[in-house]
């Protein structure tokens, strides 16, 4: 926990709840709601955490006005309006909410299917303007017929499931789904083409990306069969408008139901909300009780613990894959780290390449997070820019640092070990491992060549000097002479005689005179303070 608070910055509507648990929280001062773009500029200058929804734009300008930012937080799924880029490159960690609204859009979705097959909105009107048109109103029914969900993620799943509960055959395009997943849930994975040439229905629940802006539009639509009805509980851009309602005119589509429209607040005299075969609401797909609070407890609980460092759940630019969960891997990623710093100190020139080996079964999933560790504790020297587990690969990219994972390195034999040798400018290498003894306590196993143990933690001394009697003896005697107290001594060796390296844990600093000194005792290669 920070010793100062917390500043977080909450721009849009925030739920009663989401609210509560920040006044609760006693490392955390709050402002907002602060909708104005003028304000927000003014202010996101003093917070450490934006909150934030659809209405504001997290763009690279206000990025970089965020100079304290360490994140940036969405409360809901979608994250058109955040610069994931720009965020990364400043380090700030990116967060969404995708499950809290995941019933309520599902049971929306077939809320607006079933409203625009039976004509509901049709016959409300229609009574309340004292016609009964009970036998002039003729929908469809759902059993029988096909529903093609384009995206099956998340939401299309359920919507996929309550469709199947209607008797309604499923088929489903999504380039990046589990075909095996699909097929046991009863849902085809089919091509585009032939989901457009064979639903009845079609629902969107995608994202939107260059690829699936205006996903339906005069060229899909043409593929669809006469008479579809078309369903977006998503997000609008993935509907041409123009086309849509051209379709709707000709009777090639012959009813949708949107969510959600280009234009929000849509106007009374939108082409799509008079027409007539349309069923348009104002955005509603997550407007329920349960996912409201849902949505901004999570937000909340998700943005404290990243902001505390005690979670990452749902940080979208981070290197943590799914199954790797950071709480069950943190002491992994701080050893990795302290690696990282120990090369940073050691190496002779600037570091150009970094390799990473680990062995044992239980760090495979890891090697990426593992990866990034060791160069945030690698780069501080080297970038006057904070870094962290957001940016650290895009520095060292800009550094020209190569990563890469290897095998066949050198190493002791221990269980769960983590490795890394970096290269230099000259074509130097140098090679450190470590370890976790009892599953938490960091251990030092090698450096280079010679086999050590010592803790990579606090202030160190690192020695190389000839293994001959005497110089241990020397060096303790001289550092007490200069008040410099030694907590831990640990000592290797190559060989009886050859070659030997000292890790020396210090309670306090040792100044600069007393290491060139202790650098002129014979026998002595070198000396550096390190501070991990």
């Amino acid at each position: 926990m920070a010793d100062a608070p917390f500043h977080i910055l909450v721009s849009d509507h925030l739920g009663l709840n989401g609210w509560e648990i920040l006044r609760e929280s006693k490392d955390v001062t709050t402002a907002g709601p602060l909708p104005e773009r003028k304000a927000l500029i003014a202010e996101v200058s003093r917070a450490h955490a934006l909150l934030l929804r659809s209405q504001t734009q997290a763009d690279a300008e206000l990025i970089a006005r965020g100079k304290r930012l360490r994140v940036i937080a969405r409360a809901g799924a979608q994250l058109e309006n955040v610069d994931i880029d720009a965020a990364t490159r400043h380090g700030i960690m990116v967060i969404n909410v995708p499950d809290a609204n995941v019933i309520a859009v599902a049971e929306h979705t077939m809320a607006m299917l079933l409203a625009l097959a039976r004509h509901i909105p049709r016959g409300y009107t229609s009574l309340s303007a004292g016609r009964w048109e009970r036998h002039e109103i003729l929908g469809f029914q759902l059993r029988g017929k096909t529903i093609g969900v384009i995206g099956y993620g998340r939401h299309g799943h359920e919507v996929a499931n309550r469709a199947q509960a209607f008797g309604m055959e499923v088929l489903a395009y999504d380039p990046y789904t589990d075909i095996a997943h699909a097929r046991a849930h009863g849902v085809s994975i089919v091509p585009l083409h032939e989901l457009l040439a064979r639903a009845d229905v079609i629902s969107l629940h995608t994202s939107v990306t260059d690829e699936t802006h205006n996903f339906i539009n005069g060229d899909t639509i043409a593929q669809m069969k006469n008479g579809v009805h078309i369903i977006n509980c998503s997000r609008a851009e993935l509907i041409d408008e123009k086309a849509l309602l051209h379709a709707l005119n000709t009777d090639k589509v012959a009813g949708a139901a949107l969510d959600t429209l280009c234009q929000e607040p849509a106007p009374p005299d939108h082409p799509l909300v008079l027409q007539p075969n349309v069923l348009a609401v104002p955005h509603l797909n997550q407007n329920t009780v349960e996912s409201q609070s849902e949505t901004s407890r999570l937000v909340v609980e998700q943005t404290l613990d990243a902001l505390r460092d005690a979670d990452y759940r749902s940080v979208v630019n981070l290197p943590f894959g799914p199954g790797a969960e950071y709480t069950l891997h943190r002491p992994y990623l701080r050893l990795a780290e302290q690696l990282g710093k120990l090369q940073a100190q050691l190496a002779d020139s600037r570091i150009k390449r970094v390799e990473v080996e680990l062995q044992g079964e239980g760090l495979r999933n890891i090697v990426r997070p593992v990866a990034v560790a060791m160069l945030k504790g690698m780069l501080p020297p080297l970038d006057e820019r904070p870094v962290n587990y957001v940016n650290a690969p895009l520095i060292a990219h800009e550094r020209g640092i190569e990563t890469a994972q290897v095998v066949g390195l050198e190493l002791v034999d221990y269980p769960n070990l983590l490795s890394c040798r970096v290269h230099w400018e000259d074509g130097g290498s140098q090679t450190v491992a470590g370890v976790l003894f009892a599953g938490a306590e960091a251990r030092l196993v090698q450096y280079r060549d010679i086999q050590v143990d010592a803790r990579p933690e606090g202030t160190l001394l690192f020695l190389e000097n000839r293994d001959v009697p005497g110089v241990i003896g020397k060096v303790g005697t001289y550092l007490g002479a200069q008040g410099v107290n030694i907590g831990e001594w640990r000592y290797g060796r190559d060989r009886p005689g050859g070659r030997a390296i000292s890790f020396i844990n210090l309670d306090s600093e040792c100044p600069a005179d007393v290491v060139d000194d202790l650098r002129s005792l014979p026998d002595v290669f070198s000396a550096r303070v390190i501070n991990l």
